[in-house]
């Protein structure tokens, strides 16, 4: 790793240049840590004697601290620097339709404590209590100070309106259509707030400490109670003008969106007529009620049933379709199957792959995330965290 320093360029100030260099220093500390002073000048770029008062500065946020590490250096006992554990905190926050997921993190997105409750039936400002409920309880776990938690990232499905910050299209919580949600979230929570997409989100924990992060563009393809996809562009989270980005269901009209959906419902719906035939051989235990679930086709497809194979013959044709239009706009190298439908990678994608094949010039490859239902929080924490640090420098700085 090398993270060179910035050097001055015409318009750029020396409170800038100290302010730049500073975040260059704190960035080779919190990916190489623990790490010495002339580790840190090799690395930057910078000399010995700046890097020196760079890091008086850090030391003097509360962000890094210092300690001899005698096992890497035993005969000097040199000074080596890490990121102070509580220094700083941050809130990641997971919005869905059943369970309100929530982590407080610490710098490097480093989990303190992670709590999850149920939300399914409340509307929207209930939503938001319950959130602000789940932060206290988060910091209690944690055993750490409120007053070290700085920012706070919710995911939530829909368009999140980057201009009023309200949500629309949110399908699976019809609640918050409509709901000013960053404004409330914000003062519910005490804390600066962001909230974003859902499945950007994902593929933004995905790039920091999953699949994508390898890949220099690539979309997250979440399949499951609805369809999104987010998409890394360059390294960089793309949400669109408006936010939109990666709303697939858009590209489809209602007589396409019919036959190439791949969420739950509508496999389920495909799969209706042959209910009796997937469920004959069950005991009544294994299908409470009668009811059809996606878990149990592809369960059933795994034990070798004609007809569940079938079925996720044609899951694999819809993600296709889905997946077809991203890479003919984007162009991306990977595609990241995640969501309760999409993680089931065993069938699909060598399935999904061959259809991509067959119609594309150009297929990207494909995996399953390896954060799994992890994705959307990991990136709120990665985001959060990054947030909260930069307030910090910023305050030092300014």
């Amino acid at each position: 790793m090398s993270i060179r320093a910035v050097r001055p360029t015409t318009g750029v100030t020396a409170a800038t240049l100290r302010e730049m260099n500073i975040r260059t220093v704190w960035s080779v500390i919190e990916g190489g840590h623990p790490i010495s002073r002339a580790e840190i000048a090799r690395l930057t770029g910078i000399s010995k004697p700046t890097v020196s008062v760079l890091l008086e500065e850090l030391l003097a946020t509360g962000l890094v601290t210092q300690s001899p590490d005698s096992a890497r250096d035993p005969s000097h006992g040199a000074v080596f620097f890490g990121p102070k554990p509580d220094g700083v905190h941050a809130l990641g926050l997971d919005l869905g339709a059943h369970r309100l997921r929530g982590v407080l993190a610490g710098p490097g997105a480093a989990i303190a404590a992670r709590l999850d409750v149920d939300v399914h039936g409340m509307d929207a400002p209930r939503m938001v209590t319950a959130a602000a409920e789940l932060a206290r309880e988060l910091v209690a776990a944690a055993g750490v100070d409120a007053a070290t938690v700085r920012h706070a990232v919710a995911g939530v499905p829909g368009v999140v309106d980057r201009h009023t910050g309200r949500v629309w299209q949110a399908l699976n919580i019809p609640a918050l259509n409509g709901f000013a949600i960053a404004t409330e979230l914000e003062a519910a929570l005490g804390v600066p707030s962001t909230v974003e997409n859902d499945i950007d989100l994902a593929a933004l924990g995905e790039n920091t400490h999953g699949t994508g992060a390898a890949a220099e563009t690539f979309a997250f393809l979440s399949v499951g109670t609805g369809v999104g996809a987010g998409l890394v562009l360059h390294g960089h989270l793309h949400r669109g003008h408006s936010g939109a980005a990666g709303e697939l269901d858009t590209a489809f009209d209602a007589e396409g969106f019919a036959a190439n959906d791949p969420c739950a419902a509508a496999i389920v719906e495909y799969a209706k007529p042959f209910a009796a035939e997937l469920t004959s051989e069950l005991t009544p235990e294994l299908t409470p009620d009668g009811d059809l679930t996606t878990e149990l086709i592809f369960d059933r497809a795994r034990a070798g049933h004609p007809r569940a194979i079938a079925i996720v013959e044609e899951v694999a044709r819809r993600i296709s379709a889905y997946i077809g239009v991203v890479a003919a706009v984007a162009d991306v190298e990977l595609v990241i199957l995640g969501g309760g439908i999409g993680l089931n990678g065993d069938l699909l994608l060598e399935r999904v792959a061959q259809r991509l094949q067959e119609r594309l010039p150009y297929p990207p490859r494909l995996e399953v995330s390896a954060l799994g239902d992890s994705a959307v929080l990991t990136g709120a924490a990665a985001m959060a965290a990054a947030v909260a640090v930069e307030q910090v420098i910023r305050e030092r700085t300014g």
